[in-house]
């Protein structure tokens, strides 16, 4: 079984992780769950997290191949195609997020033209369909719950889960 090295980028204002997954130093890597900071009294957005991905992903001479999301964030902002500007990568989030995003349209009243099947993603991984970065298997797991489009990576010995499984007394489950 793979062994994947996984570096964890914890998020003070959201209690959210960041993840970059790769096999060794100048290999290609994935990063899973990137956080755009979000300043509500101000209302506006900062790079401080992702610039930290950004910056381990250079010191290691990582290449991203992918810029994987478990689930749509309602409780942060995605750093993905801020990442993806500077480093590349796909940004892929599992299929049924086009369920969610017809939900989050009629809930936030978004206009008619907002499309709601998945196309702001490069890529709609369907469970079971295995994606790879370099020698790294990614195998995809559907996981509703907290939301229909709930997403876990099980690379290797590793599993990603994002907000699937909460520690008792936090999180919204």
């Amino acid at each position: 079984m793979q062994k994947p090295i996984v570096k964890a980028f914890f998020d003070q204002g959201t209690w959210t992780f960041t993840y970059v997954v790769y096999e060794k130093p100048h290999t290609p890597c994935v990063v899973i769950d990137s956080v755009l900071n979000y300043d509500p009294k101000s209302g506006r957005t900062k790079t401080k997290s992702a610039d930290e991905v950004i910056a381990f992903v250079k010191e290691q001479g990582l290449t991203v191949d992918w810029i994987l999301e478990t689930h749509a964030h309602a409780d942060h902002l995605s750093a993905a195609p801020y990442i993806q500007k500077h480093l590349g990568g796909k940004i892929a989030i599992g299929s049924h997020i086009q369920d969610v995003q017809k939900v989050f349209k009629g809930i936030f009243n978004l206009e008619s033209e907002f499309p709601t099947n998945g196309s702001q993603f490069d890529y709609l991984i369907e469970e079971g369909q295995d994606i790879y970065a370099g020698n790294l298997t990614i195998h995809p797991l559907f996981v509703p719950g907290h939301t229909p489009a709930c997403m876990a990576y099980a690379i290797g010995d590793a599993i990603f889960v994002g907000d699937t499984i909460f520690m008792p007394d936090v999180g919204t489950a």
